[in-house]
């Protein structure tokens, strides 16, 4: 571990002091953020509702003061490029979970569900940013932001003030998707990747969608969603449905 390398360029960074996805280093952090994650949400719900908003509100403030940052540490160190720009799915995150912060609604509670806790659990699990040295500002600022959109949502499904709810999914898909169009031209238009649109992020499951469906890659890219959401959903439904009948029953 050394600080020499915090602010360079990645191509400068000796292969010595990179890490591996699943190495030593990657499993140790895992864990932490697996430990943290439980502790926050046992601590979230002995909180008052009052005291859990401003903890979701110091939460959201901290991921736009963290993104902001990041940039600014990016310009500083010169590698500040275009694929910076908060347009991949756990960018736009940020901003949907600030307002969810602060303005709890349908539409976002179930964004956030469906597509950042997903997002942001998948890029902890296959992260994209292994080029940089442990001890580099974007490593951390990787880990931690990503980390921060994971506890954000589990801290309100283990509270039980987010309740997944399938019927939201088409209103959530049509904000996502009037995001995904311009976002696909913007892509063809920089040579940039946002939100994966135009091939897999590296090191993760997507590369192999991509190896076996080629052209059709985002065509296979909807289906996982499609199949991932069910997945997700279907315990959900489980849940409610024996709660609802054995309230019926009581009833009776």
């Amino acid at each position: 571990m050394t600080l020499k390398y915090f602010f360079a360029n990645p191509n400068i960074v000796p292969s010595s002091l990179k890490w591996h996805a699943y190495g030593m280093e990657h499993l140790i952090l895992l864990f932490i953020i697996f430990v943290f994650n439980i502790f926050m949400c046992k601590k979230f719900v002995k909180l008052s509702v009052e005291q859990q908003n401003k903890l979701l509100k110091f939460f959201a403030i901290l991921i736009v003061f963290q993104e902001i940052l990041k940039d600014i540490l990016h310009y500083y160190a010169g590698t500040l490029n275009l694929e910076h720009l908060p347009l991949h799915l756990c960018g736009i995150s940020i901003f949907i979970t600030f307002w969810y912060a602060f303005k709890p609604g349908k539409v976002s509670g179930e964004y956030l569900y469906a597509l950042s806790f997903p997002g942001a659990l998948a890029a902890l699990l296959f992260p994209n940013w292994t080029e940089y040295p442990m001890m580099h500002f974007s490593n951390i600022n990787s880990f931690t932001i990503h980390t921060w959109l994971v506890v954000f949502v589990t801290m309100l499904l283990y509270s039980g003030r987010l309740k997944p709810d399938f019927r939201n999914l088409p209103k959530t898909s049509l904000l996502i998707g009037i995001l995904a169009v311009p976002i696909y031209f913007i892509n063809k238009l920089w040579d940039t990747n946002f939100m994966f649109l135009n091939g897999p992020s590296k090191g993760s499951p997507l590369v192999f969608l991509y190896d076996i469906f080629g052209g059709g890659y985002l065509i296979a890219l909807i289906v996982l969603v499609l199949s991932a959401w069910l997945l997700m959903y279907l315990p959900w439904e489980v849940i409610y449905r024996k709660k609802a009948n054995r309230e019926s029953e009581q009833i009776a």
